[in-house]
């Protein structure tokens, strides 16, 4: 080649002199080593000060407002509502305690008239009737409380989140650089839900338990002071119990969730990085990581478990030890007249629900506080007002603008990087109507002047004038509008093609089709939105995902010519494309910018060599300016870059006109088209229904492609809801836990039998104290009369500590040993499958490290849970049932008539409150989806000036979740308000039966008691338990799609034996191959066309258009994907033959975007090694093959540098030079470069390219080579043009130019004239 260079003069090569260039690189190097040197000395200076705010945050309280402030967004009518619930719940919880006193007189009145049954009715009638209006009463006011608090809790909390997302809308940018996008997003769906949470019925249940822990403890107090004091003394130890497990499960619960969290990161990671970890075989590696993560998790949880067991039993024992304590003093004031038995039962009673109901006030306590810590969040945000105000009115708006701009001594520093000077002290004139090219290495200051004309920041110093006037005077939205601008990576939302060009324009119903089709011929998109099925109402996916960089690029140029902005700004706005697409954006790009000011960033200075001024920045400072021709003949920095920049061509060929270019793609999109015909032709009908049912949703709501998924996810559910739990199986993974089940169920069947024996016992005493011909019965000898019972009741305690901690303990430990093994079970199960599983929209990486974290801790709650709630039930009713039937049939037959209303009535309220908050939560998080794309694209959205246009898309979403909290409000509220009434019906009923049957002589008062006290607390119970079927129900979804996982069979199974070759020559051959994405069926890369061969030792590059499949041979290379048809050779044999990580283990790869691990450097490169075994001597050397040992070395920690999350601690170019290094440590025989340097600026480039030139240099390998930068695969032995699905040219750079094809017209588009 450099003979061709000597015998050409004026023709220079990409290569300038090499001493110079070696100066240059180890320049490059310095300076990287300098940078990293500031950054470490920063960083230490921020951790101290860190540190010392660490310190004093300890000790700070964190802010929250004031109840009343908590409110502050409720209309009159929500006040008015919120008065008469708060009257309705202090009605309802005051209720119960009163009742009591009935009760007591109704036994009173009852004894009394023993000893004459036939007045029995008339006594007691009265009582009978007065509970019956209290529970009508209870009810209603239950009813109509609960709904109102839950609806007024909406619709503060959907105001709370419009105002939130409008106030984090109009914010400057610099409050947004401070702010982590993620949490802003966060914020709206968790913090506004806690402060639901705590407005709504959680602080209606705080009034309701406060309401009766206040008339309780009154109600005790009046009817006997003593005997109420004797029970406040073990009150403290009860409360103590109970507050202090509240405080340990929730201090265990975070360390659980912490101790996954690593875990968690570890699966993200691999998820994140999964193309890494399959070419280097890294999957046993990153299980064993896991694993071992796991096992922490496990720990903690067993901890939890004890905790929980241990307290939750030691809490029922005191519960029974007070009552012990207070029938024995009950009973002994009652023998010495001091009180009489009913009395005894109400002052009972009554310090019993105040205290029960006192338990209840921490947990909706903690969630009123809560919500007032987070309303102190998000209120701030909706009370900012930015500097820089897009909602202010003022500003001038003059009716013309001509586009006259000047930067005059500006400086600037970003708010987040205070001592990084970015603009040191820029003055430029742009006149009307010129086009102004900005070039410059990164971060030299390009994109922020950008940023400044469109005041996202404003200068610390000097100013912008924009005609005359400076820029800050004129109205934000008016500036804004004026301004059109296509950045580098576009930005279209998930919507119709039409839809996103009218983001641009401030009236969408003022622009015509016409308008949008003139604009999109002049952005040279019309031509392939016309043939797609749906034209301009195709969807384009999440982030313009269904369309190719080109196409996005150009929808986002017509957005910007429809706009017709007076100044056109165009960033960086073609870096990403192929060379093809490339020219007809900048042809689109030179329509665009005709009549108006342009400015416009670029790294390639091909696009830019007719701009009528070239500004060449470098770190903040203007050092050239003049046009291409001038700044070429100064030879300075600018002539420097274009040499970088340059190819080495023969012949000049005329350069094909953007004409040619539309009518070649329009070739190729008919081609595809004719050859789609005849598939298309059977999904007509599917289409056509579809197309129908889109155009209506596209027309009805522009919520769009979100309801779609809304859609799926309902099919997806009920299509499970049809499946069987697979319970069976889930049973026999669990064998090793089997022990420690029939401990945790035997544990049950105790705590199940507790509550029925504690009603007899209970049922006893007050027959014993009630009933006056049993007078002498009380207190007769230690272990006889009452003293017995008040004995039992201790030994119930005793029983009821033993079955609740062991039935808590085993059940939690062996749910914690099974999840931690089901875990790593199913992290192996994802490592198994083959990449084609990964690309399907349901398995994306969030969904995927949920499913790890949530669905195995819910499979195994359908046994650990669900088993022992389900024991628990049986014993307790067979219990139950089996003492009332004992002492009166009849009237058990009678009560359990009732009992079906009040387990239906416990359990709905305990499930309706679960299901309600679980599926609220749900439709929020998606409806906060839409709020996440506007907050994540907020440039662009302030750009556009569309901050309305998604608060309105917002309130649209947020329509199904508030139409489901309305709907909620009014059905749960019927369980609660069941709940707080029937009890008392129930009683009425008995009461009646049982005096009634006591009149006929059926039964007597001691039997009625008895059977009647047993089947209600049996009733009571069984209720709270079967809230178990909601924790199946979830359970049973989880367990069927893990199952799914566990049990799918891979399409490239890597553990499927085949040949191992020790080592491979490097031959690589492809024949015929027919291929398409598994994603995209319909959508063919090759059709049986494609084919080349590439012998061992070799270098070959594969050039085209982007989306010809150049990348997809590297993928079926590596077998992420198989061919549909012909074969893929390496050696002479077919990669289909070889075993998976034999295959891959003679192979290194590096992509566009290098995946680091967060682990060390050394780390990181090891992973290059099968068994990850290399010296340092063996990295060492990798490193300074790849260009960075210098680097790595200057570190102060060298290679154990932590390289951050996806690598973020190092730069692209480093990051990129760490892969280089990975791949090159496996000394492979077959290397694979996809566009490894396409992503970086000139600078970091130059040392990657060197980095590359050096491997390649060595020989001994096969390369291929994906570039669109032509420049960098020209000493390429072969190059084979992709094109249409097939190798349309090959040979050597020399040998294809003199062909005049595509090649050569490619190496024309891309090299820039020097005059030498």
């Amino acid at each position: 080649m450099m003979e061709a260079e000597e015998t050409k003069p004026g023709l220079a090569s990409l290569e300038s002199p090499i001493p110079k260039r070696n100066t240059s690189e180890k320049e490059l190097q310095q300076l990287e080593i300098d940078t990293i040197q500031r950054q470490i000395s920063k960083a230490a200076s921020t951790k101290e000060t860190n540190d010392g705010k660490k310190k004093k945050k300890k000790n700070e309280k964190k802010p929250s407002v004031s109840l009343l402030r908590l409110f502050r967004f409720s209309t009159p009518r929500d006040r008015v509502l919120m008065v008469l619930a708060t009257i309705g719940s202090m009605f309802s919880g005051a209720i119960l305690p009163v009742s009591i006193i009935i009760f007591g007189d109704f036994l009173r009145n009852l004894a009394s008239a023993l000893l004459k049954p036939s007045t029995l009715l008339d006594e007691t009638l009265p009582m009978i009737l007065t509970i019956i209006y209290l529970g009508t009463a209870v009810l209603i006011a239950s009813y109509f409380a609960n709904s109102f608090w839950i609806m007024t809790g909406e619709n503060q909390t959907r105001r709370i989140r419009m105002l939130y997302l409008h106030a984090v809308l109009r914010q400057d940018m610099s409050w947004f650089d401070k702010a982590e996008e993620g949490s802003l997003t966060t914020r709206l769906a968790a913090d506004t839900q806690t402060i639901q949470d705590g407005i709504s019925e959680k602080f209606g249940l705080l009034v309701l338990c406060l309401a009766q822990f206040v008339s309780g403890y009154i109600v005790a107090f009046i009817k006997g002071w003593k005997m109420a004091l004797v029970m406040l003394a073990t009150m403290p130890v009860l409360l103590g119990t109970g507050a202090t497990m509240g405080v340990l499960i929730t201090r265990y619960t975070l360390k659980v969730q912490n101790s996954y969290a690593e875990a968690g990161s570890i699966a993200e990671q691999v998820f994140a990085g999964l193309r890494t970890v399959y070419s280097f075989s890294l999957q046993e590696r990153f299980a064993q990581r896991f694993e071992k993560e796991l096992v922490k998790a496990r720990i903690m949880g067993i901890r939890r478990g004890i905790v929980l067991g241990v307290g939750f039993g030691a809490f029922m024992m005191i519960l029974f030890c007070t009552y012990s304590l207070a029938f024995w003093f009950g009973s002994r004031m009652v023998k010495t007249g001091e009180s009489d038995g009913p009395n005894v039962l109400v002052v009972f009673m009554g310090m019993m629900m105040g205290s029960m109901s006192l338990l209840q006030v921490p947990p909706n306590l903690s969630a009123v506080s809560s919500a007032c810590g987070a309303a102190h969040r998000i209120y701030t945000t909706i009370d900012r007002v930015p500097e820089i105000d897009p909602d202010n009115e003022q500003g001038l708006t003059p009716s013309v603008l001509h586009g006259d701009i000047e930067f005059r001594n500006v400086k600037f520093k970003y708010p987040t990087r205070p001592d990084l000077v970015i603009l040191k002290d820029l003055s430029l004139k742009i006149r009307p109507g010129m086009t102004v090219a900005f070039v410059g290495a990164s971060g030299s200051g390009k994109s922020t002047a950008i940023q400044l004309l469109q005041r996202f920041y404003d200068p610390l110093s000097g100013e912008i004038i924009l005609d005359g006037n400076k820029l800050s005077s004129y109205n934000i939205r008016w500036l804004r509008q004026q301004i059109g601008v296509v950045g580098q990576e576009p930005v279209l939302f998930n919507m119709s093609i039409k839809q996103n060009l009218l983001m641009g324009v401030a009236d969408p119903e003022k622009v015509t089709q016409d308008d949008i089709i003139e604009a999109c011929k002049k952005a040279n998109c019309h031509t392939f939105i016309s043939q797609l099925p749906q034209g301009y109402n195709t969807l384009v996916g999440e982030h313009g995902g269904m369309l190719s960089g080109g196409q996005k690029q150009r929808v986002a140029i017509a957005r910007a010519i429809l706009k017709n902005p007076t100044i056109l700004l165009l960033d960086e706005a073609t870096s990403a494309l192929d060379t093809q697409s490339e020219r007809l954006v900048q042809h689109a790009l030179d329509a665009a910018a005709a009549n108006r000011t342009t400015i416009v960033i670029a790294h390639r200075l091909s696009t830019i060599r007719n701009a009528d001024l070239i500004v060449v920045m470098q770190q903040g400072e203007l050092i050239e300016q003049g046009n291409h021709q001038q700044l070429i003949e100064k030879r300075g920095a600018y002539a420097e870059l274009v040499k970088k920049q340059q190819i080495a061509t023969k012949q000049d060929v005329d350069e094909k006109g953007a004409e040619d270019l539309l009518q070649q793609e329009k070739a190729e999109l008919q081609q595809q088209a004719d050859e789609r015909y005849m598939d298309e032709k059977e999904d007509e009908e599917l289409r056509a229904k579809a197309f129908k049912d889109s155009h209506r949703m596209s027309v009805a709501s522009s919520v769009d492609a979100f309801e779609l998924k809304l859609k799926k996810q309902k099919a997806s559910r009920k299509e499970a809801k049809q499946q069987k739990a697979p319970v069976l199986k889930v049973l026999k993974m669990m064998r090793p836990e089997w022990p420690l089940m029939a401990l945790g169920c035997f544990g049950a069947a105790l705590s199940g039998a507790v509550f029925p024996c504690f009603g007899y016992a209970f049922s006893q005493v007050i027959v014993l104290l009630t009933d006056p011909r049993e007078r002498n019965q009380i207190d007769r000898g230690p272990v006889q009369g009452t003293n017995l019972y008040a004995f039992l009741f201790v030994i119930i305690g005793i029983a009821a500590f033993l079955g609740f901690s062991l039935q808590t303990i085993a059940f939690e430990v062996a749910g914690e040993r099974f999840t931690e093994r089901l875990r790593g079970m199913l992290f192996r199960a994802y490592m198994r499958q083959e990449v084609g599983y990964f690309d399907r929209d349901e398995n994306s990486m969030g969904a995927l490290t949920a499913k790890i974290a949530v669905d195995a801790k819910n499979v195994n709650e359908l046994v650990t849970k669900v088993w022992g709630d389900v024991f628990q039930v049986i014993f307790t009713g067979c219990a139950g049932l089996g003492i009332a039937f004992a002492y009166s049939w009849i009237l058990t037959l009678i009560i359990l008539c009732v009992t079906p209303f009040m387990i239906i009535a416990t359990g709905s309220e305990s499930r309706a409150q679960r299901g309600f908050e679980d599926n609220t939560k749900k439709a929020n998080a998606q409806s906060g989806e839409v709020a996440g794309e506007a907050i994540k694209e907020i440039r662009t959205i302030a750009a556009l000036n569309k901050q309305s246009y998604f608060e309105s898309k917002f309130y649209k979403a947020t329509e199904h979740p508030h139409k489901l909290a309305t709907r909620k409000a009014l059905l749960t509220s019927i369980g609660h308000a069941l709940y707080r009434g029937f009890n008392l019906y129930t009683n009425a009923i008995a009461f009646y039966a049982g005096v009634r049957l006591i009149m006929d002589n059926r039964v007597n008062f001691e039997n009625m008691f008895i059977s009647m006290m047993a089947i209600m607390i049996t009733a009571i119970n069984v209720g709270r338990g079967s809230v178990f079927t909601a924790t199946f129900a979830k359970a049973k979804f989880s367990a069927i799609s893990t199952f799914e996982v566990l049990e799918r069979e891979p399409e490239i199974d890597p553990d499927l034996e085949g040949i191992e070759p020790n080592t491979v020559k490097g031959d690589i051959g492809f024949e015929n191959i027919t291929f398409a994405y598994p994603a995209r069926p319909n959508n063919p890369v090759f059709e049986g066309k494609f084919g080349f061969h590439g012998k061992a030792n070799t270098s070959i590059a594969l050039v085209g258009p982007s989306g010809c499949g150049k990348s997809t041979t590297i993928g079926m290379l590596l077998r992420w994907y198989d061919p549909k048809g012909g074969a893929v050779r390496v050696d002479e044999h077919n990669v289909d033959t070889l075993t998976l990580a034999n295959l891959r283990g003679h192979i290194s790869w590096v992509g566009q975007e290098p995946i680091l691990f967060d682990l060390s450097i050394g780390d990181n490169i090891r992973f290059g090694l099968e068994n990850g075994q290399a010296t340092q001597e063996q990295i060492e050397e990798a490193c300074r093959a790849a260009n960075i040992h210098q680097f790595i070395a200057s570190l102060p920690q060298g290679y154990d540098t932590r390289v951050g999350d996806k690598g973020s601690q190092l730069s692209g170019g480093q990051k990129q030079r760490i892969a280089i290094a990975r791949a090159w440590i496996r000394k492979p025989k077959i290397l694979l470069l996809d566009e490894a340097t396409s992503a970086l600026d000139s600078e970091s480039e130059k040392l990657v390219q060197t980095a590359l030139d050096k491997v390649l240099n060595e020989g001994g390998r096969t390369t291929i080579t994906i570039a669109h930068r032509l420049s960098t695969i020209q000493n390429s032995d072969l190059i084979c043009v992709v094109k249409d699905g097939r190798v349309t040219e090959q040979g050597s750079h020399w040998e294809l130019l003199k062909l005049n094809g595509t090649y050569s017209e490619l190496v024309n588009q891309q090299s820039l004239a020097v005059a030498s």
